[in-house]
């Protein structure tokens, strides 16, 4: 448990040198990204080059991340890629193939895998379970959309015991707001 600790205090410090923690509350809008949502009192946020992360009481409990990726980007995790004009649930499985297959996640399973409109377009929702190397059983749930050559993901993972029920409802209030500003 000593590793997983130190190897997350490594993490959040190397975090914190790409961008500067800032409380949030109410609307946030990114040209750059085209997306604009409202989030929840109290949180705090970081921009990294890839995600905006918000988190209430550390990263190690719970977290929303928002991302946008070309999709000529190539995933960590998967050889599996983007394609223009694929189905809301092939582009699942390319988000779903990318998280099981990194190396960090034990055990993962998929409980729910439906379309859904994401930012107005239409997307899927996927939720599931893994545990990290140490052990900690997290949940997730994943909204993504692949809109001209761009993917949206919003997402929320927590501590599958206490902390993901805690916070599903705020998650919900932000992606209900969460839009896909671009004209693509």
């Amino acid at each position: 448990m000593r590793r997983w600790y130190a190897a997350t205090a490594v993490l959040l410090c190397l975090l914190a040198g790409c961008g500067a923690w800032l409380q949030v509350g109410g609307p946030y809008t990114s040209s750059a990204q085209g997306i604009s949502v409202e989030f929840p009192e109290g949180w705090m946020r970081m921009n990294t080059k890839d995600v905006l992360l918000v988190t209430r009481d550390g990263v190690l409990l719970q977290y929303i991340i928002i991302q946008t990726l070309d999709a000529t980007d190539a995933l960590k995790y998967t050889k599996k890629t983007f394609r223009r004009g694929m189905l809301p649930q092939e582009v699942a499985e390319v988000i779903l193939d990318n998280k099981a297959s990194n190396p960090d996640t034990l055990n993962f399973k998929v409980a729910e895998n439906v379309p859904a409109k994401v930012g107005g377009r239409p997307g899927f929702k996927a939720v599931y379970t893994y545990k990290n190397k140490d052990g900690l059983r997290l949940k997730g749930l994943f909204y993504g959309a692949l809109v001209g050559d761009r993917f949206y993901g919003i997402s929320y993972t927590a501590a599958a015991r206490h902390y993901f029920d805690l916070d599903l409802k705020t998650f919900d209030k932000a992606f209900r707001t969460f839009r896909i500003s671009t004209d693509a």
